[in-house]
């Protein structure tokens, strides 16, 4: 019986046979002309890939519906021509497994059995070996994986990080000849580029710097190799943007020579988009601030209000009998921390960890008190010093004056008082100390502030009134005309404001002074508007939703909504109640410094520590603003009520004690916080 010859050769016309059967044809349906027999002709009509011909596209899905049937049945009925329909499979399958570059060499060796069970049997273990190569190529990549991280030491919740994720899908998708950059490409060429292309994703958040500002914080600090760098970054209620960094080697940092840094940054990011300076309390800082409002009479410098806090908290540690309370708890805390098994005695007996003391910033000495009058801590040091095991400890007896301390009253008592009167300061701190906009909450703040101090009960006179007169002199410091303006134009202090200040009307007029730059007709016209704000006697001052507590904690946002009939004054709230009130910022870039400028890595050169800290604190930034969508930091003073008076200043105290925060690398970076030119402070 003769070969039964195949439905597929119905859709198509012969043009050239040829002896071997490869003859050249012409679909019918689109004209498309090919050389081949039924195995090509069907992967042209049914679009099957690995055949080397193109798939037509004008046979209709009724076509490929039945041209399907029919393989289906010739199948079931053992006719020969199923053949065609098995081996299509079979090279689908092996097109499969070649794209993983493997070819299971089993399929092969049973391509030639004749059944058709047989052949579906050989399809489905070519299946399930492609499933269990691929599950050996992922065991492999895990292998390495694994293998990088452990040996370079990397913390293994970096596996979680969008840039890794981003990275490894864009090498699949490269494919197995993609070759990594060298180092010197690295470091020169990709180094420059990603600067380029960072340098335009931050555009988005510098033209938002037209409409609200930013204020230029500085500050010094000092590598692993003793080198002193200046800092330089812009902030505001989007976000901070590092802008550069400048190594002082050999410089006097004279108040001239700061400015001249702070000039050439303010030029590129230009006058009109800078609304203050910030800096701490060093007499050159001090010195250029000065020069910079005399140079921009509308840019003004402000003292960083954690630093003038910091530097009250120390005033307060200076006073003797606080002085006194202090020493006792450090040498409480550091026994115990630097005893390991009086440590692990300790944790027997308390719930909450003892502060190992480090000589930071940001109310140090409040924190290890507090810390201390925390009852699980107080109770379990009292409980461990009369416990049996502590008697039964070899070493006990020679700590009779920790013994004493821990069960002293009047100790208790010092500690308690200094606590009460900090917890207010300590407010104010965890206010300034944020992202964000605080402008306009400073001033009340403050003024609140020492008005809690006066009235505190059962503490002596003569002590509260040293207290009382160590902060209004640092208040005094501290607070410029910007603080007193936030508080004026910020509509939750509407209803205070209405009480006459003379602090606070004398920067309201030297402000609009140096705002106008002269012009007497804008100085007639901001003073006009602010009075339609402040008497509210007519227009949109006067709605019900104006006046609504609610919108009114959002200073900015409430401007925006309701400053239309006044838009000279709104233009100046909106730019005034946008800024912060400390250089933390920079600050906090310090730890950037540190985890890249390590030990290992101290032959960088300044050029590309600059570059490597700009990538890695702006990346950070449109990361955070992409994740809540652009929107604006404006603090309000319900976040700082929710909070816990010292959940967020231990977090800080422990991220500037440890300084290697998500750090690759296990190292003492040696880096210091360093007053710039150690100058004295006022």
């Amino acid at each position: 019986m003769g070969k039964q010859k195949s439905f597929l050769w119905d859709h198509v016309n012969v043009v050239k046979r040829s002896e071997k059967g490869m003859h050249v044809v012409e679909c019918r349906h689109c004209k498309h002309v090919f050389a081949g027999g039924p195995h090509r002709i069907k992967a042209h009509l049914l679009g099957l890939k690995g055949q080397g011909v193109d798939k037509c596209r004008n046979v209709t899905g009724a076509i490929k519906d039945e041209i399907n049937k029919l393989i289906g049945e010739d199948d079931a009925h053992g006719n020969p021509n199923a053949e065609n329909s098995i081996a299509e499979s079979e090279n689908n399958v092996d097109a499969s497994t070649s794209n993983a570059n493997v070819v299971p060499s089993t399929c092969a060796s049973v391509i030639d059995m004749s059944s058709s069970s047989c052949k579906k049997k050989v399809i489905d273990s070519c299946g399930s070996l492609q499933m269990s190569w691929q599950k050996s190529l992922n065991k492999i990549a895990d292998e390495s994986v694994r293998r990088f991280f452990f040996v370079e030491d990397i913390p293994h919740l970096k596996v979680d990080n969008s840039f890794f994720h981003d990275m490894l899908q864009a090498i699949a998708k490269a494919g197995p000849s993609y070759k990594p950059p060298s180092s010197f490409q690295l470091g020169k060429r990709h180094l420059d580029e990603e600067v380029k292309y960072v340098d335009d994703k931050l555009s988005c958040i510098k033209e938002k710097w037209k409409i609200y500002g930013c204020t230029i914080v500085s500050d010094g600090w000092s590598d692993t190799r003793n080198r002193p760098i200046i800092n330089v970054l812009a902030s505001s209620m989007f976000g901070s943007v590092f802008l550069r960094s400048v190594d002082t080697s050999g410089e006097c940092r004279t108040g001239e020579y700061i400015f001249n840094i702070l000039k050439s940054t303010i030029l590129e990011i230009g006058p009109t988009n800078v609304v203050q300076v910030c800096m701490d309390n060093a007499s050159n800082c001090v010195a250029a601030g000065h020069m910079i409002e005399k140079e921009w009479p509308m840019i003004f410098f402000t003292r960083c209000t954690c630093h003038c806090l910091d530097l009250l908290f120390e005033d307060i540690a200076k006073c003797a009998w606080v002085n006194d309370a202090l020493r006792l708890g450090l040498k409480v805390t550091t026994f115990i921390t630097r005893k390991l098994y009086v440590l692990a005695m300790f944790r027997k007996f308390s719930k909450k960890e003892l502060l190992k003391p480090s000589t930071t910033r940001f109310a140090y000495s409040f924190v290890v008190l507090s810390n201390l009058l925390d009852d699980r801590v107080y109770s379990g040091l009292r409980r461990m010093v009369v416990s049996e095991e502590w008697c039964q400890w070899k070493g006990s007896k020679t700590q009779a004056e920790v013994v004493s301390i821990i069960l002293n009253a009047s100790f208790w008592s010092n500690v308690k008082t200094i606590v009460e009167i900090c917890s207010p300061i300590l407010k104010v701190l965890r206010l300034a100390d944020r992202e964000g906009a605080t402008m306009g909450l400073i001033y009340e703040c403050t003024r609140r502030m020492i008005e809690e101090i006066n009235k505190m009960q059962g503490i002596n006179n003569m002590l509260l009134d040293e207290i009382r007169g160590l902060c209004m002199d640092r208040c005094k410091m501290l607070h410029s005309p910007l603080h007193a303006i936030g508080y004026l134009l910020h509509p939750i202090w509407w209803e205070n404001a209405q009480v006459f200040d003379n602090v606070v009307n004398a920067s309201w007029i030297d402000t609009i002074m140096r705002y106008a730059n002269g012009d007497i007709k804008m100085q007639g016209i901001l003073l006009d508007e602010y009075h339609a704000y402040k008497t509210k006697e007519k227009g949109i001052f006067q709605l019900p939703p104006s006046n609504d507590a609610t919108r009114m904690k959002d200073g900015v946002k409430w401007w925006e909504l309701f400053g239309g009939e006044t838009p000279n004054l709104s233009k100046l709230a909106i730019r005034v109640l946008s800024q912060g009130t400390c250089a933390s910022p920079c600050e906090r870039n310090w730890s950037t410094f540190s985890l890249i400028h390590t030990k290992r890595r101290n032959r960088l050169s300044h050029d590309n520590v600059e570059k490597l800290v700009y990538l890695h604190t702006n990346h950070r930034l449109l990361k955070k603003v992409k994740e809540r969508d652009s929107s604006r930091i404006e603090v309000t003073l319900d976040m700082i009520n929710n909070e816990e008076d010292d959940d967020r200043l231990l977090l800080l105290q422990r991220q500037h004690a440890t300084m290697v925060d998500e750090n690759f690398e296990d190292h003492d970076d040696g880096g210091q916080d360093v007053d710039i030119d150690n100058a004295t402070q006022e």
